[in-house]
């Protein structure tokens, strides 16, 4: 079995958690769809290959009004959270300004840089996993103005944060591909 570098780390979208939380809801009463099984075969394929799964702040809030449900215990338990830092903000307005992605998009990539565990142990994630192709499609197309504005904020930022990273947007197909090799 091929091993990934440890500790990789990966975003879910709030889409994904939605799709986890509806197919192990669903699953046994009817067939998954194939972003149900998809979200699912992502989370069973990082824990057998030691990816850390994070979750947004504003995922969590939502999850913690369904905690009397044993699912969305489920998933609390098993996906730390990554909130906004210090540069959060910026990075969001500068990634609005150079894709005209939408502002709650805008943040989840920033939060993919600039998000940190509540312990402060993590900056920011290798992956932000969606099934939001806009979202995968600006990203991609912008990413050449967006790596030279980050390295140019990040070479003038205090430490930790001139270590933090671009993401890699991907689907949960792709990051099942690239895991696989």
């Amino acid at each position: 079995m091929n091993t990934l570098p440890a500790p990789l780390r990966c975003l879910l979208d709030k889409n994904l958690v939605r799709y986890i939380l509806t197919g192990l809801h669903s699953g046994r009463e009817r067939p998954l769809t194939p972003l149900e099984s998809g979200a699912l075969s992502l989370w069973r394929v990082a824990e057998e290959r030691g990816v850390n799964l994070f979750i947004s702040r504003y995922t969590f809030n939502v999850l913690q009004r369904l905690q009397p449900y044993p699912l969305a215990r489920i998933v609390l338990d098993a996906m730390p959270v990554l909130s906004p830092t210090r540069y959060h903000p910026r990075w969001a307005r500068r990634i609005r300004e150079s894709t005209g992605l939408a502002r709650e998009d805008a943040a989840m990539t920033a939060l993919a840089s600039f998000g940190a565990n509540d312990s402060g142990d993590v900056l920011g994630v290798h992956w932000l996993a969606t099934s939001d192709q806009p979202l995968i499609n600006g990203y991609r197309v912008a990413l050449p103005t967006l790596t030279r504005r980050f390295h140019a904020m990040t070479a003038q930022l205090p430490a930790p944060f001139c270590d933090a990273t671009l993401p890699r947007l991907a689907t949960p197909v792709e990051l099942l591909e690239s895991w696989q090799m």
